[in-house]
């Protein structure tokens, strides 16, 4: 029984003399425990789901752990949003944001969730431009062609999106209130579908991300007529600035990923801190650099503030041209 004690008395003194960043790495090492769901609010093959998956490939290999992509489309990404809002907030699922999931409130009436205070941020991925495209039965060749033809015959071209509320269907919307054109639009539930009709010259234009529309551009299906930031992309340059040609025309595309608001920090921080290593891998910085992404590294906290940045820029805008993605 003496013995007993004296060791018993021995480990509680051992344990104490433990170090606390070493307690710290215990309890991150608890984490995961079980699979991440990783929400994606589009169909397979849009910009968001094949990130998603690059990323969440990566992540399982990390983690020893599977990261299992769901895909749960519907109300431009917001059926998705909505079912994270009511995960356990115990890191183990996530869902993967664009620029257009902090102005869902200000497009959708009795939005059931706030999509600021009801989210806080892991990571943000990559910033990305999207593109103009047409197919080349659509009455011209040059952005300068498609705003004369919508100036001549308001109404009658169209643009497809992504879905209502999504980052295609603001970048329309944002073309149309700074060129002052007036263009129908065309929402479906998905990337993927929209540029099948819009192959099939069912719908006139569309914005994408340029890791959607690559192979449509270098076939000749499509034809580009702008990309959405104010500079040219690096791997087309023969594509024009929308800007170019509208000026004041800027409109970057984003990626990033949320989590619950009551996740814990640390939980929060092996997250990013995972991420940012996936980001730095050599066959990922290959890929995303040969789409064009601009590759962001930064804290949970950086991507919070460019959440709100983004609400700010387009409450304006909103509420100048009414626009509504119910």
């Amino acid at each position: 029984m003496i013995c007993i004690r004296i060791s018993l008395a021995g480990a509680l003194i051992a344990a104490a003399c433990v170090p606390p960043a070493a307690h710290a790495a215990v309890a991150s090492e608890a984490y995961p425990s079980k699979p991440i769901r990783f929400l994606v609010g589009f169909p397979p093959g849009g910009g968001n789901d094949t990130i998603a998956r690059m990323v969440g490939q990566k992540l399982s290999e990390r983690f020893g752990k599977p990261v299992v992509i769901d895909n749960r489309p519907g109300a431009g990404g917001n059926m998705a949003a909505q079912f994270l809002t009511s995960a356990p907030a115990d890191g183990h699922t996530i869902l993967m944001i664009s620029a257009s999931h902090p102005i869902q409130g200000l497009l959708k009436k009795g939005l059931p969730y706030d999509p600021i205070r009801d989210f806080t941020g892991v990571s943000q991925l990559v910033v990305y431009r999207s593109v103009l495209l047409a197919h080349p039965g659509f009455g011209g060749t040059s952005l300068r062609d498609l705003i004369a033809l919508a100036k001549s015959k308001p109404g009658t071209l169209n643009f497809a999106s992504a879905g209502n509320g999504s980052a295609s269907h603001l970048a329309g919307e944002l073309l149309k209130y700074t060129a002052k054109v007036d263009m129908t639009h065309v929402p479906y539930k998905g990337t993927a579908q929209a540029v099948t009709d819009l192959l099939a010259g069912r719908v006139h234009v569309m914005f994408a991300p340029l890791l959607t529309a690559m192979p449509q551009l270098q076939s000749g299906k499509l034809r580009g007529l702008g990309v959405t930031t104010k500079n040219r992309s690096r791997v087309l340059p023969d594509v024009p600035a929308v800007a170019e040609a509208v000026p004041g025309y800027d409109n970057p595309g984003w990626y990033g990923i949320v989590a619950p608001p009551a996740t814990p920090k640390r939980i929060l921080d092996r997250l990013n801190a995972e991420v940012i290593q996936v980001l730095s891998l050599p066959d990922v910085v290959e890929k995303l650099q040969a789409e064009d992404m601009d590759i962001v590294k930064a804290t949970p906290a950086h991507l919070d503030a460019v959440r709100k940045a983004e609400l700010v820029k387009w409450t304006r805008v909103v509420k100048e041209t009414g626009i509504q993605a119910d």
